[in-house]
């Protein structure tokens, strides 16, 4: 009964969106990438960002769950770190090897929906935003955040990763996701070599631009798979650009 009132209940989704909207509207006021954003579609990237969030959230209890749970029962009996004793280094070692595993099948995810059709018809509204900023992050179809749930946590349920560092790492790359689409002004340094920046994933949506940066948090991926480019990104969206209504998100799979 719990469970099937956890689907029901929109609150999960209400409260990270707007916790999300008070973290980066006053961010994005203040340090701004592109001062001269004009922000269009407000209504459905909301709708995205609520009752999406909630679709994808059933598929993802009803499908990924019981799949997960099927993985489960390959994972090995003892933790994958259970040998070091000291708990903090264990749960360091717990949560970088989720972090890793997390970004790689992500990784491979998201340069397979720029390949495979029928992935891209859903991934495509994603890219359809000509504005990016925090909420664009929202905007995904609810059949692509559950194929990707499941792709990206497959590997973790597999490898043993302790749930409390499996949600770490869940929430981790929740936050990132809403961070690399703000319209935020991030200075370059060392930390862009190992931390995702607006920067480095604007130029991953790139207008006529070649497919890049597809990492959700660490650019070193790209790096070493050759996928990185550094240019600054100017012009957002599809050509021919694409409705964002909300009727997209339910008809871009026939399409």
């Amino acid at each position: 009964m719990e469970a099937a009132l956890d689907v029901l209940w929109p609150a999960h989704a209400l409260v990270f969106a707007g916790l999300a909207a008070l973290v980066f509207l006053p961010l994005e006021h203040v340090f701004p990438a592109r001062p001269d954003q004009r922000r269009a579609a407000w209504a459905a990237d909301l709708l995205f960002a609520t009752a999406g969030a909630w679709l994808a959230r059933a598929g993802t209890i009803v499908g990924v769950g019981a799949a997960l749970a099927a993985l489960d029962r390959l994972a090995p009996d003892e933790a994958l770190f259970a040998g070091v004793r000291d708990a903090r280094m264990r749960t360091g070692l717990d949560v970088a090897c989720g972090l890793a595993l997390f970004e790689l099948a992500g990784y491979g995810y998201h340069r397979l929906a720029h390949k495979v059709p029928w992935l891209w018809r859903l991934h495509r509204v994603h890219h359809s935003s000509v504005s990016l900023d925090w909420l664009a992050s929202f905007r995904q179809h609810p059949l692509e955040i559950v194929l990707m749930t499941l792709a990206q946590n497959a590997l973790l349920v597999l490898a043993g990763i302790p749930l409390g560092a499996h949600t770490t790492v869940v929430m981790t790359l929740r936050v990132a996701t809403v961070f690399v689409h703000a319209n935020l002004r991030i200075p370059e340094g060392p930390w862009s070599w190992f931390v995702a920046t607006p920067r480095f994933h604007h130029r991953h949506h790139q207008l006529g631009g070649e497919t890049c940066n597809y990492a959700s948090l660490v650019p070193a991926i790209d790096r070493i798979f050759g996928t990185y480019r550094s240019e600054t990104a100017t012009v957002f969206g599809l050509k021919p650009p694409q409705s964002a209504r909300a009727s997209t998100m339910l008809s871009s799979i026939e399409q």
